[in-house]
């Protein structure tokens, strides 16, 4: 047995791959004994793949564009839900305003009557996720806070605030309203008098 060394082998599988260029040649030159039929039944075949693969993605971009409607859909239903849910909590205090102001009660007991319907309120808004931030005396910042004024202030020192004219609010830790303020400016400037 006669043992074949590696230019052999090259030599053989270029041989073998002339061979097959030839019949590809052939069948492309219309020879009846190459395979032209094969080239037609390729490009057919790969015809019909792109058309399914085209329908295929059509289909995916309209369940897509179905999926966006619902999804807007459901998030304005979510919306709708929330405010109907919070809206249904306040209607209690705006019931309990009705009544105390119905009701003939002056005086300790009326002003009794509305400081629990405003903790009824305070607490009904916590629960929805408001925040309520705002205090004489904080640190001014002015991320949180507008402020309205600079004015000296003996007790109050320099960059705090001295008064809160509007609480400022979040909503689930986004600010919503920031708190307007007056904000000190330090202790009042004493001036000298030159008696020369």
């Amino acid at each position: 047995m006669k043992h074949k060394d590696n230019n052999d082998i090259d030599t053989e599988a270029a041989s073998e791959a002339t061979d097959e260029a030839k019949t590809a040649e052939a069948a492309d030159a219309g020879n009846p004994n190459g395979t032209g039929n094969d080239s037609e039944t390729k490009i057919r075949e790969l015809t019909e793949q792109c058309g399914a693969m085209n329908d295929k993605y059509l289909r995916l971009m309209a369940e897509f564009d179905n999926f966006k409607r619902r999804s807007a859909k459901e998030y304005e239903r979510l919306i709708e839900s929330a405010n109907e849910r919070l809206m249904k909590d306040i209607t209690e205090v705006r019931d309990n305003f009705e009544r105390g102001f119905k009701s003939n009660e002056t005086g300790e007991k009326f002003t009794e009557g509305m400081k629990l319907i405003f903790s009824k309120l305070n607490s009904i808004l916590h629960k929805h996720g408001l925040e309520v931030y705002g205090e004489a005396g904080e640190e001014f910042n002015p991320e949180l806070h507008d402020a309205l004024m600079h004015m000296a202030h003996d007790d109050v020192p320099e960059g705090h605030i001295i008064d809160v004219h509007e609480r400022g609010y979040k909503l689930k830790g986004k600010i919503i309203k920031h708190a307007r303020v007056v904000v000190s400016s330090g202790k009042p400037k004493t001036e000298t008098t030159d008696n020369n």
